[in-house]
C-alpha cells in the first residue's frame, strides 16, 4: 500500500512539473519575439532597399553597404534616421531588435509589417508615406510618439491599445471614425485635422439622402459645418435637393472635443459624396420549353445564372440566345445589352440501352429516349416455341415493338418460350392425352422386354405351410424348456 502511495505522489509531481513547463512555454510563445539573422551577411543583402541599407551602413560606421555584419552588430543599433531616402521597403529592419527610434518620413513606404515585433520602439516617424494598414503597430505598446500624417489611413482601430502614447499625429489622412482613440488619455498632442474622406457612391435622386459618416472619439456623430448644393442636416442624415444630375456633393466638418484632461482636440476635414446615375435595367427572360421566368438586369452588368433546368430523357446543354442554334450565353463574360432579351434552355436527347436476354445470353441496342426499339430476329430453341419479348423473366408485359417506346432508363427484355407437345403418340397408352406431361416424358406400357416378375405362391398351396408349422412348434418347445430350467434354478 505504501509503495502504491509513493508511486501516486511521484506521478502527481511529474504531472505538475509538466503542466508548469507547458504553461511557461505557451506564455513565451504568445510574446512577440524579434527576429535575428542566421549568420553574418552583407548589409545590402539583409536590407534590400538601397536607401535603408545606406542608413544602416551610416549608423554602424561601415565603409560600404557590402560590408558583412553579424546579429551582434545589428543589436547595437537603437535608432535609424532615413528621412527622404526614397525608401519603399522596410525589409531587414525586423532584425534591429534594440531599435528605439525610427524616422523614415517622406518616403514611399506602404508596408510596415517588418515593425511587428520591435517591442522596444518608443518613437516612430512615418509621415508622408503611402501607409494604409496600421495592424503591425497594434502590439507595440511601448510607443509614446507616433507621427503618421499625410498617409492613406482610414482605420485607426489598431492603435486602440497604444495607451502610452503622448503624441499622435494623424493629420491629412482619410479618417472618418475616431472612436478607437477614446482611451488615449495620456495624449498631450493629438492631430486629426485636414481629413480628406470619400464616402461610398450613392445613386442619384432628386431628393438625395445620405448618412453623415463622421464619428468623433466618443462615437458621436460629427455635424457638418458647411454643406454644398444647399444641403441640410438632420442627424444622422444630410439631404440635398438636386434638380439635375451632379457627380458629387460634399460637406465640411470641424469639431473640438476634450479627450481626457489634455484640452481640446480638433477633428476636421471634408467629406466628398460621389453620386452615380441610376442604372438602366432591361428584362432577361429565361425560357424552358415555353415556361418562362424573368430578371431585371442593369445594362453592361453580368446576368445571374439560373439553376440548370431538368427534363426527363434529356441533358441540359446551356442557355442560348435562340430557341434552336444561336450562341451559348457565357455568364462569366457576356453582359446585359441595352435591350430586353430571351435566353432559351437547350437540351440534348439521351440514349439508353435496350438489352435482349435469351436464356442469359444478351445483345444490346442503343436507343434514343421515346424512340421505337428495333425488333430482333425471333430466337429459336429446340423443343420450344418462341412467344415474344417480355419486360420480366416471368410474368411481366409483352413488349409491343410497334407502339412501346424507349423509357428514360435502360431496359431488359426477356425471350419467352413454351414447350412443344410430344410427337411420339405411338408409345402413349390409349386414353392418355398427355395433358400432364410437363417435362415431355413418355411412359411405355406393357414393356415386357425390360420387366422382371416374381411369382408368389398361391394361398391354397399346402406344401408351403409345413415348414412354417414345424418351425413354430420347435421354437415353442425350446422356450418352454428354457423357462423350466430358469424356474429350477
Amino acid at each position: 500500500k505504501q509503495r502504491k502511495t509513493s508511486l501516486l505522489h511521484v506521478l502527481l509531481v511529474v504531472t505538475a512539473i509538466l503542466g508548469i513547463s507547458l504553461w511557461v512555454n505557451a506564455s513565451h510563445g504568445m510574446e512577440a519575439q524579434a527576429e535575428s539573422i542566421v549568420k553574418p551577411a552583407p548589409i545590402n543583402e539583409i536590407f534590400t532597399d538601397p536607401g535603408l541599407a545606406e542608413a544602416v551602413k551610416t549608423e554602424l560606421g561601415k565603409a560600404d553597404v557590402s560590408d558583412v555584419v553579424s546579429q551582434a552588430d545589428l543589436d547595437q543599433i537603437t535608432k535609424i534616421d532615413a528621412e527622404g531616402k526614397g525608401i519603399s521597403s522596410l525589409e531587414g529592419i525586423q532584425y534591429l531588435t534594440n531599435l528605439n527610434s525610427l524616422s523614415v518620413t517622406s518616403n514611399q513606404i506602404s508596408d510596415i509589417s517588418p515593425l511587428t515585433n520591435l517591442t522596444k520602439l518608443d518613437s516612430l516617424y512615418l509621415g508622408k508615406n503611402q501607409i494604409s494598414d496600421l495592424t503591425p503597430l497594434s502590439r507595440l505598446t511601448t510607443l509614446t510618439f507616433v507621427q503618421l500624417s499625410i498617409n492613406q489611413i482610414k482605420d485607426v482601430t489598431p492603435l486602440a491599445n497604444l495607451t502610452n502614447l503622448t503624441y499622435l499625429d494623424l493629420r491629412e489622412n482619410q479618417i472618418s471614425d475616431a472612436s478607437s482613440l477614446v482611451n488615449m488619455t495620456n495624449l498631450t498632442v493629438l492631430h486629426l485635422e485636414k481629413q480628406q474622406i470619400t464616402a461610398d457612391p450613392v445613386v442619384y435622386q432628386t431628393n438625395l439622402v445620405a448618412p453623415d459618416i463622421l464619428k468623433n472619439a466618443y462615437g458621436e456623430v460629427v455635424p457638418p459645418t458647411t454643406i454644398s448644393n444647399n444641403g441640410t442636416f438632420a442627424s444622422p442624415n444630410i439631404t440635398w435637393n438636386l434638380d439635375s444630375f451632379t457627380s458629387e456633393v460634399s460637406y465640411d466638418f470641424n469639431q473640438k472635443i476634450t479627450l481626457g484632461d489634455n484640452g481640446k482636440v480638433t477633428f476636421a476635414g471634408t467629406v466628398v459624396q460621389p453620386i452615380v446615375e441610376a442604372p438602366v435595367n432591361y428584362i432577361t427572360t429565361f425560357d424552358v420549353d415555353g415556361t418562362t421566368t424573368t430578371e431585371n438586369v442593369a445594362v453592361d452588368s453580368l446576368i445571374t445564372e439560373p439553376a440548370a433546368p431538368t427534363k426527363e430523357g434529356y441533358t441540359f446543354s446551356g442557355w442560348y440566345d435562340a430557341e434552336t442554334g444561336g450562341n451559348e450565353w457565357d455568364f462569366a463574360v457576356d453582359k446585359m445589352p441595352a435591350t430586353n432579351m430571351t435566353l432559351y434552355a437547350q437540351f440534348t436527347i439521351n440514349s439508353y440501352t435496350a438489352a435482349f436476354d435469351v436464356d442469359g445470353e444478351t445483345t444490346n441496342q442503343k436507343v434514343d429516349y421515346q424512340a421505337l426499339l428495333q425488333e430482333p430476329t425471333a430466337p429459336t430453341k429446340d423443343g420450344y416455341t418462341f412467344v415474344g419479348w417480355y419486360d420480366a423473366k416471368t410474368g411481366g408485359n409483352e413488349w409491343d415493338f410497334a407502339t412501346d417506346k424507349m423509357p428514360a432508363g435502360d431496359v431488359t427484355l426477356y425471350a419467352r418460350f413454351t414447350k412443344n407437345a410430344s410427337s411420339d403418340n405411338s408409345q402413349i397408352a390409349p386414353g392418355n392425352d398427355d395433358k400432364n406431361d410437363k417435362d415431355n416424358l413418355t411412359i411405355k406400357a406393357n414393356d415386357s422386354a425390360n420387366a422382371t416378375s416374381t411369382k408368389l405362391p398361391k394361398t391354397s398351396d399346402d406344401s408351403s405351410m409345413i415348414p412354417t408349422v414345424l418351425g413354430t412348434l420347435f421354437i415353442g418347445g425350446a422356450l418352454l424348456i428354457l423357462r423350466k430350467k430358469t424356474t429350477n434354478i
